[in-house]
C-alpha cells in the first residue's frame, strides 16, 4: 500500500531543513564531541557530514589519544519529533543489555543525550565506538542491482551458511533473554505507552494516523498485544486519506483487514500468551552489519539495534531478514516465494545446529517454535503484523491467506456486509477530494526547488491541511519505499535465566 505522497513531501522537507541546521553547525561537532566524553581529549572530524543508513546520519571522529568513535543524530523527518528521544533511549538501553547479557558485537556507548541534553540544538545523540569493518549488505547483494539489497541468488551456499550460522547464534542468544512484560525499554516510561516499534513509526509518519498514542490498558498477554498491532493496522487503513483508489481493491483491502482480526486468537500459543516475553529488534539484520572481510565473513559489528522493544515470544520465530532484504515491501511472486522459503528451510537447519552446540535453554527450543510456526501457518501471521501499510496482495499477506484453508468462507461473510461498500464508498469520496491539496502542494516543492519558496513553506502548507482535518493524499502509482555515557534506564523488567 502507498504511503501519503503529502506526508512524504513533510517529512522530507522537515530533514532537508534540519539539515540545513546540522551543517551549520558542524565546525562547533569537535568541540562539542570533546566536551560530551569522559575524557575530554580533543577531537577532529574524520570527513564531511556524511548519510547514515535510513533513520541516522553520522560522522566519524578521532580523538588526539588515537580513539576514533562515531556520532549518530536520528534523522529528522524519517522519524516523528516527538518520538525522537524514545527512539535513541530505546537504542541506547539496547546497546548496553546486548554488550552486558550477549557476544553480539554491537558497539559500546560511549556517551548520549536526549534533545535538551544536546547544546549543538539539532536533537538526541548517541556517541559510540567506530567498528572497522565492510559493509555486509554489499557483500550479499546483487552487484546488477543497484536498487535493491536482496540476496544475491548466484551467492554459494557456503557463504550464505557462513552469515546464517552466525546470525543463529545471535537470535539464540536474544530469545534466551526474558522479561515479564510487553512493551519500551526506555525506564520510567508507563506501560500504557505502546513501544515504539519500526511499522508504528513508519505508520505514524506516512499515514496520519496516530498509532502510538497511550493505551487505555497494559498489554499483558500475546492475544492483546496482537490486537493493538491489528488496530495500528486498522487505524492506518481506515485513516490515511490516500489508503482507497479503486472498487475492488479497496474492498479486497477491507475484507483482508477484517478476517485479520479473526485469525489473532487462532494463531495465539497458549503456553506464551502469558510470557515470557521477548526482546526484539526490527531493524537487526545483514544490512545492518559488518565483516572482517570477504573470505572469512566474520561478523564484527551490529551497527544498528533501532527500533528495539520487547513484545511475545512468537513475533520472535521468523527470521524476516533471511534474503537480506526485508519482505514487508514485496509483491507477491512465487520466484521470491520460492526462494524465501528455500532459505528459510537452511536457516531453520543451521539453527537447530547451532542450538546443539549452545547450553541448554530453559523452556522450549527456538527452533521447535520456529518449526511450528511454519507448520501452523502462524508466521505469516506474525510477518503481517511486523509490517506495515499492509496490502492484500503483499507478499506475507498472500502467504497468510493461501495458507489459510478457510480464509474463502471468512472473507465472503465479510464481503457480503453492507458496510463494505459504504466505507470503500466514503475513502474514494476522500481520494476524489483530496487531489488537490496533493496537487498545491508539488506547486510549492517545485517552487522550493527554483529558489522561490522555503522549506517551511511546505512545511506550513502541509501541517494546514492537516489542521483544517484534511489529511493529505497521494497518487496511487507511487510505490512505498522499501524500508534499512548516562545510566541505562533501570526499569526495563529483564529476568534473565539462571
Amino acid at each position: 500500500m502507498d504511503f501519503d505522497e503529502n506526508l512524504e513531501l513533510l517529512a522530507e522537507h522537515r530533514y532537508l531543513q534540519w539539515l540545513d541546521l546540522l551543517q551549520t553547525k558542524q565546525a562547533q561537532i569537535p568541540a562539542w564531541a570533546t566536551h560530551s566524553t569522559p575524557r575530554g581529549c580533543p577531537a577532529v572530524l574524520c570527513c564531511l557530514l556524511c548519510n547514515y543508513g535510513s533513520y541516522n546520519f553520522g560522522i566519524p571522529i578521532a580523538f588526539s589519544n588515537g580513539e576514533k568513535w562515531f556520532v549518530r543524530f536520528p534523522l529528522c523527518g524519517k522519524t516523528g519529533a516527538e518520538h525522537l528521544d524514545e527512539k535513541v533511549a530505546s537504542e541506547v538501553t539496547a546497546l548496553k543489555l546486548l554488550r552486558a547479557r550477549t557476544d553480539i558485537p554491537v558497539p559500546e556507548v560511549k556517551a548520549w543525550g536526549l534533545a535538551h541534553e544536546n547544546k549543538l540544538g539539532v536533537g538526541p545523540f548517541i556517541i559510540e565506538e567506530f567498528i572497522y569493518g565492510e559493509r555486509l549488505e554489499q557483500i550479499l547483494s546483487n552487484p546488477d542491482d543497484k536498487d535493491s539489497c536482496l540476496l544475491n541468488d548466484k551467492l554459494n551456499d557456503g557463504k550464505v551458511e557462513t552469515i546464517y550460522k552466525q546470525l543463529a547464534r545471535f537470535k539464540l542468544q536474544l530469545f534466551n533473554l526474558n522479561f515479564e512484560h510487553n512493551g519500551s525499554l526506555v525506564g520510567g516510561s508507563s506501560r500504557l505507552q505502546p513501544p515504539l516499534t519500526m511499522a508504528a513509526n513508519m505508520m505514524a509518519c506516512f499515514s496520519g494516523a496516530n498509532v502510538v498514542a497511550q493505551l487505555r490498558q497494559e498489554l499483558s498477554t500475546t492475544e492483546e498485544y496482537f490486537d493493538h498491532v491489528w488496530n495500528q493496522h486498522w487505524q492506518q487503513f481506515a485513516t490515511q486519506r490516500n489508503s482507497v483508489y479503486e472498487v475492488e481493491d479497496g474492498k479486497a483491502n477491507y475484507v483482508f483487514h477484517k478476517v485479520l482480526k479473526t485469525m489473532i486468537k487462532r494463531h495465539v500459543w497458549p503456553e506464551f500468551n502469558q510470557g515470557p516475553f521477548k526482546l526484539l529488534c526490527d531493524d537487526l539484520g545483514p544490512t545492518n552489519m559488518l565483516v572482517n572481510n570477504e573470505q572469512e565473513l566474520k561478523i564484527v559489528g551490529v551497527i544498528d539495534v533501532e527500533w528495539s522493544y520487547v513484545a511475545p515470544a512468537q513475533l520472535a520465530t521468523v527470521p524476516r531478514w533471511i534474503l537480506q532484504e526485508r519482505p514487508d515491501s514485496w509483491p507477491f511472486d512465487t520466484k521470491r516465494r520460492d526462494m524465501f522459503l528455500k532459505c528459510f528451510d537452511k536457516f531453520r537447519r543451521i539453527l537447530e545446529e547451532q542450538e546443539e552446540l549452545m547450553p541448554p535453554a530453559q523452556g522450549p527450543r527456538l527452533s521447535e517454535l520456529v518449526k511450528r510456526s511454519e507448520e501452523d501457518g502462524s508466521m505469516w501471521l506474525h510477518m503481517v503484523l511486523r509490517s506495515a501499510f499492509n496490502a492484500h496482495d503483499d507478499f506475507a499477506c498472500a502467504q497468510l491467506i493461501a495458507t489459510t484453508p478457510d480464509w474463502g468462507e471468512l472473507a465472503a461473510e465479510v464481503r457480503g456486509r453492507e458496510e463494505v461498500q459504504s466505507f470503500v464508498a466514503r475513502k474514494l469520496e476522500e481520494n476524489e477530494r483530496y487531489w488537490t491539496v496533493v496537487r498545491e502542494t508539488r506547486k510549492i516543492v517545485k517552487e522550493v526547488k527554483d529558489g522561490k519558496r522555503t522549506h517551511q513553506d511546505v512545511i506550513d502548507h502541509v501541517e494546514a491541511a492537516r489542521r483544517l482535518g484534511q489529511p493529505p493524499m497521494a497518487a496511487a502509482v507511487v510505490r512505498r519505499r522499501a524500508p534499512s555515557c548516562a545510566k541505562t534506564p533501570s526499569s526495563f523488567h529483564c529476568v534473565l535465566d539462571a
